[in-house]
């Protein structure tokens, strides 16, 4: 049971990145010319959807039998929690930026920076939970488990977005 909820979850971390980059590309690119500001605010959108999905998923799990299933709620709320509040603060950061006040080029180069330096966080968060879960300690299977799964997430959409930015 906790197998097929933990596969199902991470199909679910590779299938949404990948529509999304397509999405993405259509939209970034829709007029010919790469919109930066405009890729900064989808991919907030959709780190806002996956925060919101995560705490309705997690919200669910609190009432499952299984402590790790319950621990992987836990871990689900409270990622996305702060998934929400990085995403309504950064377009919150975005809609403020006019493309006259900024160096299109300078933004391109900051967004790239920071996909670049979230993915090799992305890779430290799902070691921490491979090793929470693989610690042969009941209660952190469950956490681990749902810091794999938050972070795995995390660096298909962290990498997939670096690799949209041109880098010109």
């Amino acid at each position: 049971m906790v197998m097929k909820l933990i596969v199902s979850i991470i199909l679910m971390c590779i299938l949404v990145p990948i529509s999304y980059a397509q999405m993405q590309i259509n939209i970034s690119y829709g007029n010919g010319e790469y919109d930066v500001l405009k890729h900064q605010k989808k991919a907030m959108n959709t780190l806002l959807g996956w925060s919101g999905s995560s705490v309705i998923a997690g919200s669910a799990m609190l009432f499952y039998d299984s402590t790790i299933i319950r621990d992987i709620g836990i871990q689900n709320i409270a990622w996305g929690a702060i998934d929400a509040g990085i995403a309504l603060y950064a377009r919150h950061s975005i809609s403020g930026k006019g493309s006259s006040s900024i160096s299109v080029q300078k933004e391109k180069q900051n967004f790239r920076k920071l996909l670049l330096v979230n993915s090799f966080l992305d890779i430290v968060y799902v070691g921490v939970g491979a090793a929470m879960s693989a610690s042969g300690k009941d209660k952190l299977k469950g956490h681990g488990y749902g810091i794999i799964i938050q972070g795995a997430f995390l660096l298909l959409f962290d990498g997939i977005n670096f690799l949209l930015v041109p880098k010109t």
